[in-house]
């Protein structure tokens, strides 16, 4: 565990960077605030399987998804992980969930939030929108018959390190809407206007113990694959 004042000059010394590159300002999810007709939904369901300490990763999740639920990223605006979150500590009712810490299995407090960050950067980055900052993990625990979400679509995020940071390039405002049950979640981006939902293509190899996942999207102008990311996962 990070000592509470590495914790608190880590803390410092991010949102100062933010401040000087100017996206300080930009952060933020907002409430409705005016009558807007949400016409265009994309969403996105991925599983909730079992796995130890369900209970309270679904908890964790339940809470994280309340700062978020039914809020608006107004254009040019940046959605930031933390910045909605906050430090999710024990006295905001988190509890110990599974993490992937330097590439070992373990539990910490508010742990399984990996797959709420996954799930709104899988989305976005279908939409199109700018990723600004995006973590993956170290590495891959999953098989066919376990994986929730394709390999490189995850996005790590550990306070106040490692942020998932999203800029709204349209000209119109989106809504966050999430949905959680026990076996699954989901998400949506609700928008006035329509968004075209751009198709992933993955390309895996495997060498040295490490999996290398690149994540390729169809340009929206000539049809030709744009690399979005490349990682590599630790077997």
């Amino acid at each position: 565990m990070i000592s509470f004042l590495k914790l608190k000059i880590k803390t410092l010394q991010r949102w100062f960077a933010s401040i000087l590159k100017g996206d300080y300002f930009l952060f933020g999810l907002k409430p409705v605030k005016q009558d807007i007709h949400w016409c265009e939904e994309t969403r996105l369901t991925l599983p909730i399987l079992p796995s130890p300490l369900k209970e309270g990763k679904l908890r964790n999740l339940q809470i994280a998804i309340e700062n978020i639920n039914e809020r608006v990223l107004y254009p040019g605006r940046i959605f930031s992980f933390w910045n909605e979150i906050g430090n999710p500590t024990i006295g905001k009712g988190y509890t110990e969930g599974r993490v992937i810490r330097g590439g070992q299995v373990s539990s910490e407090v508010a742990g399984g939030l990996c797959q709420l960050s996954g799930i709104i950067y899988y989305l976005s980055l279908e939409l199109g929108l700018k990723i600004l900052e995006r973590f993956p993990h170290s590495r891959d625990l999953y098989n066919d018959e376990t994986r929730f979400t394709p390999l490189g679509t995850d996005a790590s995020v550990v306070y106040p390190t490692k942020d998932l940071r999203i800029k709204n390039t349209y000209p119109f405002p989106l809504l966050f809407s999430l949905d959680l049950k026990s076996t699954e979640l989901t998400f949506r981006i609700k928008s006035p206007s329509p968004i075209k939902r751009n198709k992933l293509h993955f390309k895996q190899t495997t060498k040295n113990g490490f999996s290398n996942v690149q994540v390729f999207l169809e340009s929206e102008e000539n049809g030709k694959r744009v690399l979005c990311s490349s990682d590599d996962y630790r077997l």
